[in-house]
């Protein structure tokens, strides 16, 4: 079939492909629980109404276009995961169109199948569609200007430039690791505008759409390497990058496998390379281009920027640009062989291993990359059951990325349970243990109440319970102020070394302005391993929007007889005005590995 043409039957047969996948990217939105990455922009960034660059808390998981439509569907729609979730949703659409204009220009029915099935099925990215993280934007966009791009370098129109630089600098603030590819489209279209076959106005249009905003990206992820916030990533790219990729795309990180990756980019470049030289200047000939020149470029500009910077290199999540590119490049590579040498058309099945394991992982529970970070609403309504038979407010222990996890599902249900507690995970003899089988092991005494689906999360019950003594019962008086720092309990020192604490706090906090945000601190100070610092955000633990109040319980273990202070305090690092009163109970406890409840 010529390029750029389909049959009714075609287009009939990829929407209703599209709309079930669609449907599917919707329902996960829809019943997979939050993960850490997206509960906890929501506490810093959405919540706050602040995200904007340089005016916000600076952290690289601030994906900024994905932020502000996050917050402004949750200005709409309230606290719920879909709502935030459903920017990265309609994404699709642009995805899943783009998918089709890239597959109608190949001429071979099965080698344009083959790549249609490979990217609407697309292992790992499809789970960012369906999550409030900037990667399916990201892709989104990024698919629109590779297309535009070629449509450009074959006919070239102000109309495509303008597409280009708009889609570029969309899919970069979307996700700032697309910034090094963003040079390289300033390269291109600026080697365009100087071919001179547009009008003087499209310089304009390249400085004010796409070098300016450039430059303003550059100087805030400059911003982010100052404050230490690119650390996500890995050391190279075969021992690192192509690893990670082939790991969440095929489940294998076999030196083979990599090899094959390098052997196949290297075979599809030589037929880009051969093609140019053989004049031709159609869509296929750039795009073939485009896919090569562009990993090559982005390879040599990540070895540039290690060099000189030590950044990482890019993993996983990423690097999905790069996956574009490969499968675009790989879909022409075999399209242009395929019509010398009919036979060579077969050689696309391969490309069916990417939707083979995205339909063998099919599911609405979990994600890919974050199982153990999906609670379920079983285990809240399960400690929810056991909260309301207790006496006591129940201590929750639980890994260091669940903290957020647990409080955005504890609001999202309207559910008063405790905040977990991650500081001596899982050896705090708490209540109840939220833990991944795969990951730790549970310690002895307690038992399974409850679990999800994934296998990767199971909350465990501690058999025994132990009785405890009331030490201290203070009022803490009505304050009003912007103090950073309030300490609500610093006991001599030597009156508590030897001894386990547990802390109760009832405080209600009216904050000139909500959010209410900063920390609950419940600190020892001691070298080595007698070191106690349990962190909680304010948000975890209030809901404004049912509550102005805050209802904890912390475990202090034993203070060790070298200990040089132990504190709780309240930390408003914003030192945002606000009025509280409250009371603070303080009860003798059991050493780990179990405590005492009031």
């Amino acid at each position: 079939m010529p390029a750029g043409h389909s049959s009714r039957a075609e287009r009939t047969a990829f929407i209703v492909l599209s709309a079930v996948v669609f449907a599917y990217v919707a329902l996960r939105a829809m019943r997979v629980p939050v993960v850490h990455d997206e509960a906890m922009t929501f506490f810093l960034f959405v919540e706050p109404g602040r995200f904007l660059p340089f005016l916000s808390h600076w952290d690289a998981g601030n994906h900024l276009l994905s932020t502000a439509l996050g917050w402004l569907s949750y200005s709409v729609f309230g606290m719920n995961a879909w709502a935030l979730r459903l920017p990265s949703v309609l994404a699709f659409i642009l995805f899943a169109w783009y998918g089709w204009r890239w597959g109608v220009k190949l001429q071979v029915p099965l080698v344009r199948w083959c790549f249609w099935a490979a990217w609407l099925l697309m292992p790992f990215l499809l789970d960012f569609f369906s999550l409030f993280r900037g990667y399916g934007l990201a892709m989104a966009f990024w698919a629109m200007p590779l297309y535009e791009l070629c449509a450009l370098l074959e006919n070239a129109s102000a109309k495509r430039l303008t597409a280009v630089l708009l889609a570029t600098a969309l899919a970069t603030f979307s996700s700032l690791s697309l910034l090094t590819l963003w040079a390289a489209v300033l390269a291109a279209t600026a080697l365009v505008i100087l071919r001179g076959s547009l009008p003087l106005k499209a310089i304009a249009a390249w400085i004010l759409l796409g070098l300016a905003p450039f430059l303003f990206a550059a100087v805030y992820v400059h911003e982010l390497s100052q404050h230490g916030n690119l650390y996500y990533g890995v050391s190279g790219i075969l021992d690192g990058t192509v690893p990670s990729l082939l790991n969440v795309m095929l489940g294998t990180t076999n030196p083979v496998a990599v090899a094959v990756v390098v052997l196949l980019l290297l075979a599809c470049s030589l037929i880009a390379f051969r093609a140019n030289r053989a004049g031709e200047r159609s869509f296929a000939l750039w795009a073939l281009a485009v896919g090569a020149g562009f990993l090559w470029l982005d390879a040599t500009g990540r070895f540039v920027l290690h060099a000189w910077k030590n950044t990482p290199f890019p993993e996983d999540r990423t690097a999905l640009q790069w996956v574009l590119l490969f499968l675009l490049l790989i879909a022409f590579s075999m399209d242009r062989l395929a019509r010398v040498k009919p036979g060579m058309q077969w050689c696309a099945l391969l490309l069916l291993a990417l939707p083979a394991r995205t339909l063998a992982n099919v599911n609405t529970s979990t994600t890919v990359y974050w199982p153990e970070q999906a609670i379920p609403g079983t285990i809240f309504h399960t400690v929810d059951s056991l909260q309301q038979a207790s006496p006591h407010l129940l201590t929750i222990g639980a890994y260091h990325q669940m903290p957020a996890c647990w409080g955005f599902g504890m609001r999202e249900r309207g559910l008063a349970l405790n905040a977990v507690d991650v500081s001596e995970f899982p050896h705090g003899g708490e209540d109840l243990l939220l833990i991944d089988p795969h990951r730790d092991t549970v310690p002895g005494g307690y038992r399974e109440v409850a679990f999800a689906s994934s296998g990767y999360l199971t909350l465990y019950a501690r058999n025994s319970t132990f009785t405890s003594t009331l030490l201290l019962d203070s009022v803490l008086p009505p304050v009003q102020g912007e103090a950073e720092f309030r300490e609500l309990w610093h006991p001599p020192i030597w009156a508590v070394q030897g001894s386990a604490f547990l802390v109760q706090l009832d405080l209600s906090i009216h904050p000139q302005k909500e959010p209410m945000t900063g920390d609950l601190a419940v600190v020892t100070d001691a070298p080595g391993a007698g070191q106690h610092d349990d962190h909680v955000l304010l948000q975890f633990m209030r809901d404004p929007t049912r509550t102005d109040s805050i209802h904890t319980l912390r475990h202090l273990p034993a203070i060790p007889q070298d200990a040089t202070r132990t504190v709780v305090f309240l930390w408003n690092p914003a030192r945002l005005p606000y009025a509280s009163s409250g009371r603070l109970r303080v009860y003798s406890a059991e050493d780990h590995p179990g405590h005492a409840h009031p």
